[in-house]
């Protein structure tokens, strides 16, 4: 648990300070585990910008959890199913190479889930981004195979 812990605070570490016009706080960063050996460690870190009538917001976590693995490769395979009537809100994509769903809420923004390695899952989540680029620029501000390998994913 405590190697766990280590590893959750030095991700933290090699996030970037700022992410234009954002700058980290680090006062809602939170690296927890509720299990041995990788299973509920969970990292987040928020970025703000405080100083506009919208604050642009980005929230990253990274969760080691099987249940939320299976959705996301349920949706990358093709085997969501969606009703009738309903307008799809997500799309695969790709960050930096790699694979990925990006989503998008009127109200709550844009969010994109990219699985790292086996089990881990990064989570991005925007609020008053203009448009799916501006969120994906910004989103590329983070380093997703130097995390992959701090977590020993292949």
């Amino acid at each position: 648990l405590g190697v766990e812990m280590m590893i959750g605070k030095e991700i933290l570490k090699g996030l970037p300070d700022s992410i234009t016009p954002m700058k980290k706080d680090t006062t809602s960063d939170k690296v927890t585990s509720s299990g041995w050996g990788w299973v509920g460690l969970t990292m987040e870190r928020d970025y703000r910008q405080s100083i506009d009538k919208d604050p642009k917001e980005l929230s990253f976590m990274l969760a080691n959890n099987a249940a939320w693995m299976q959705a996301i490769n349920l949706y990358m395979s093709g085997g969501y199913a969606q009703s009738s009537g309903e307008t799809q809100n997500w799309k695969q994509t790709r960050l930096k190479g790699h694979k990925g769903v990006i989503e998008y809420d009127k109200s709550s923004g844009y969010k994109i889930s990219i699985p790292i390695g086996q089990s881990s899952l990064l989570i991005l989540e925007g609020v008053n981004f203009a448009t799916e680029q501006d969120f994906m620029t910004a989103c590329g501000a983070f380093d997703i195979d130097n995390i992959k390998a701090q977590l020993g994913e292949k």
